[in-house]
């Protein structure tokens, strides 16, 4: 069942509740197996065959299909990894991914695109067209810094999506001490708004006014709208980005948050804080963790690095193959962020 929304950049509003695997608490899963997807001895066999290959078509990294990085059983692996993110729980890690101290950086790199090109089409993340970004301290600030992104800070990071349909973390070094991650269904959330809050729900449909971090391209604001929430052809999808863009979009380009709209932010977080709801799990060196931006919200501890480790995560933003196109004002840059075009100096 959908109501017809009004001032909003959706044009339908979900009223049912929904049902299946994406809706799950977090007494659903106890075990770590139940997520838990080992990369064997003869799949890193297949994933250094495959960089061979990619080496010798002689591409950029950029450039690499998983036409150019042929799998065989570990393909067959992925696809049910696939199916999990896409139609199932939303979140899966893959263990043991080769990371040795003996392998060179662009080693791994490329291994990490092959593989989650079997996933999906990897887009750009930042103005600079990047499309791997370490997750690191940049030691530039944190998010009150109106040019930091949520990935270049050691600080906690409230639940939230990110932009593409899913997000992949290869972890090359935990921190000595935090990081921890927490991860909580957005349809569980939307059925407990529905349930108990349902004079907000117009409100996520409507959405609300990000600042874009001076990472707009030329000609563009520096801020934009998108929904936390949208029905498409019978599905409910999520982006819920975080709310210290709304913050700094306010104090940076006057765009007002109403007590009535920062309600419904402190509504959401609330229920995505909730322990029958949230799911924790310490990703550790070799793992990947995979996170379908659709249904899952995610929020990160603050860690703190020592002399002997810094944690450092490999990000990429990848959509499936096939995939259904949101509707305009929803999921912003799922196709990338815009590439700022060089100036001279």
């Amino acid at each position: 069942m959908c109501l017809r929304a009004r001032n909003s950049v959706s044009e339908f509003i979900c009223t049912k509740t929904i049902t299946g695997p994406a809706a799950w608490l977090s007494t659903d899963y106890t075990d770590p197996d139940q997520w838990t997807v080992a990369i064997t001895e003869s799949d890193t066999t297949e994933l250094f065959a495959a960089l061979r290959s990619a080496r010798g078509a002689g591409k950029a990294l950029s450039e690499i299909t998983r036409a150019d990085f042929p799998l065989n059983e570990l393909a067959k692996k992925l696809a049910e990894v696939s199916e999990d993110l896409v139609e199932g729980r939303g979140f899966v890690v893959l263990r043991g991914f080769p990371i040795g101290a003996d392998i060179p950086r662009a080693d791994i790199e490329m291994m990490y695109w092959g593989l989650c090109s079997h996933l999906g089409i990897p887009v750009t993340q930042n103005g600079r067209g990047e499309v791997i970004v370490p997750v690191k301290n940049y030691g530039n600030g944190g998010l009150l810094n109106a040019s930091t992104r949520g990935y270049q800070t050691n600080e906690s990071l409230p639940f939230h999506t990110d932009s593409s349909d899913i997000v992949g973390l290869l972890c090359l070094k935990s921190s000595g001490q935090g990081g921890l991650s927490s991860l909580t269904s957005s349809v569980t959330i939307h059925n407990e708004l529905l349930r108990n809050h349902r004079e907000l729900l117009g409100l996520y449909y409507a959405g609300f006014y990000y600042d874009r971090r001076d990472e707009q391209a030329g000609g563009e604001a520096p801020y934009y709208r998108n929904t936390v929430y949208s029905w498409n052809d019978g599905r409910l999808t999520c982006r819920y980005y975080l709310r210290n863009f709304i913050e700094s979009a306010r104090e940076r380009y006057g765009i007002e948050v109403s007590p009535v709209e920062r309600l419904a932010l402190d509504t959401f977080e609330s229920i995505a804080n909730r322990g029958d709801f949230t799911l924790k799990m310490q990703i550790r060196p070799g793992d990947i963790q995979l996170l379908n931006d659709n249904s899952i919200v995610h929020a990160r501890d603050a860690f703190v690095d020592t002399d002997e480790i810094s944690r450092e995560l490999l990000r990429l933003w990848f959509n499936p193959f096939g995939a259904p196109v949101p509707p305009a004002g929803h999921a912003a840059f799922r196709e990338g962020m815009p590439v700022q075009q060089a100036t001279a100096e």
